[in-house]
């Protein structure tokens, strides 16, 4: 079973290396191949410096000259994925590396969409609200019963992820692919991880109008004829 970890990449210098390297160790550990899909999202920083001297030949760089966004990052790991189950982590150190041996592990026993389930008590009062309301939203929708769909630990089959035909750019990609996944009747399994949220000011990237997006995302994908 080989395992495709796509991290979208925007201005992480201070955060990356640690975050392949606690990858790297979790899934070296592992029964399961692997390989790292490092998507620079346009950085400005020195990310393109940092990724030309990483030595692995389990990590794939794609570099996009533009920043698009975290979705269209998401979509570009996607296209380059070879593995059975694709893995989203981010390039910040607010999701640790270490919950997903577990994930990965159950996704592949259950056959199922797995997602790592924040407590919903750290981080600004705003965004876990936005989150509550998105995920409340979500579930009148589709009648399910998400409590975090703004998660970024998603582990999907890559057959199942690359046949929701993608096209968000930015943060909506969260509720795009989630909608899409319950819209095909197919159960997400959340497990609950643990979760550091760091300030804007260490470069926390969402935004209100993030929310407002997925709100109109998740409307969008209801009504639609077709995935």
């Amino acid at each position: 079973m080989q395992i495709s970890i796509i991290i979208p990449i925007y201005n992480e210098e201070k955060t990356l290396k640690e975050v392949i390297f606690n990858t790297q160790k979790v899934f070296a550990q592992s029964k399961n191949d692997y390989e790292i899909i490092l998507v620079n999202d346009g950085s400005k920083d020195k990310m393109r410096e940092i990724i030309s001297k990483i030595s692995d030949p389990h990590i794939i760089a794609i570099h996009h000259e533009t920043n698009y966004g975290k979705g269209r990052a998401i979509q570009s790991g996607v296209k380059k994925a070879t593995g059975n189950y694709i893995v989203i982590q981010d390039a910040d150190l607010e999701y640790d590396p270490r919950n997903l041996a577990e994930l990965t592990q159950l996704a592949i026993e259950k056959k199922s969409v797995i997602y790592g389930k924040r407590d919903g008590k750290s981080g600004y009062i705003l965004n876990r609200l936005g989150n509550k309301i998105l995920s409340f939203i979500c579930n009148i929708l589709f009648f399910s019963k998400m409590s975090d769909i703004y998660t970024c630990y998603k582990i999907v089959p890559r057959e199942l992820i690359q046949s929701l035909n993608l096209q968000s750019n930015g943060f909506e990609i969260e509720a795009e692919i989630t909608a899409k996944i319950l819209k095909k009747k197919i159960k997400i399994l959340e497990i609950p991880i643990t979760y550091t949220p760091r300030s804007f000011a260490e470069g926390k990237h969402i935004r209100w109008r993030d929310g407002y997006k997925g709100i109109l995302k998740l409307i969008e994908i209801k009504f639609a004829r077709q995935n």
